[in-house]
């Protein structure tokens, strides 16, 4: 009753895993580590697989090697499902002949995709696709391949929680690892809020990123700055952007610039 991916970005040095349930609180199923690799286990859960996991690689062991490993310590493997990945791109994926039905997994170059309880196969082959089709950074490639697999019919139970994390050494907030996180719970359409959330997160980094440009800049490119950020702000009026606005204010008043005042239209100010 779950669909998951894990993926890796080689040239970024990123790793990270994307899963959708209509189990409340799916996302403990995955677990990334940075400059490592990521790993879900689903279907009947063994959460010791992961850090077994990372402890064998940390041993030199291959992923056939580790899948090797939990079928020799769980009797139970028929019940399970696994997708594994390293940094380097070797991925391996495991479906139990126990799991229920539709169950089955695809492996593509960086990703790894599985799914029990699901509509069936489309699931999986419209992730991997989406994945492999989508440009941009590995946050957006893992959303376009949940994405993918809830518009394709998904958890043949339903909808409740989403979650997509990526990781990379020193890539975060203040020099942390973590470069995205976000979980949804307990909603009726959990990947569409995940990728709101997510899109939310994108537009707050956009805006802080023209106003360092707009501090940093001096002369013609003062003015070319102030106008990237004006042009930014102007559909978005919400207490998001507060200090964005009192930043754009200020350079106006530095710049000695003139705007018409602004009017409360509605909900919106105009």
């Amino acid at each position: 009753m779950t669909f998951s991916m894990v993926a890796v970005d080689r040239d970024k040095g990123e790793t990270g895993f994307a899963v959708s349930s209509c189990s409340y609180d799916a996302g403990p199923v995955g677990r990334a580590e940075a400059g490592v690799g990521s790993i879900v286990s689903q279907a009947k859960s063994n959460m010791v697989f992961q850090d077994l996991f990372f402890e064998k690689l940390g041993e030199g062991f291959s992923l056939d090697q580790i899948l090797g490993h939990f079928k020799e310590i769980d009797e139970d493997m028929g019940h399970r499902q696994v997708g594994m990945i390293t940094l380097d791109g070797e991925a391996v994926s495991f479906t139990g002949e126990k799991c229920f039905m539709w169950a089955g997994h695809r492996v593509r170059k960086d990703c790894a995709c599985q799914g029990n309880i699901l509509v069936g196969p489309e699931v999986v082959e419209g992730m991997t696709e989406a994945f492999t089709a989508t440009e941009g950074s590995l946050y957006d490639r893992l959303y376009a391949a949940l994405k993918a697999g809830d518009d394709a019919g998904g958890d043949a139970r339903g909808k409740q929680s989403a979650r997509l994390a990526v990781v990379k050494e020193g890539g975060g907030w203040g020099g942390t690892d973590v470069v995205v996180d976000i979980s949804v719970e307990n909603h009726v359409e959990p990947v569409k809020e995940l990728g709101r959330i997510l899109q939310a997160g994108k537009d707050t980094l956009r805006c802080w990123s023209l106003v360092g440009e707009l501090d940093r800049a001096s002369g013609r490119d003062k003015s070319v700055a102030l106008r990237n950020l004006e042009e930014f702000l102007e559909s978005r009026a919400d207490r998001a952007y507060i200090d964005a606005w009192m930043d754009l204010g200020m350079a106006q008043l530095e710049l000695g610039l003139r705007r018409r005042p602004w009017r409360r239209s509605g909900s919106t100010w105009r």
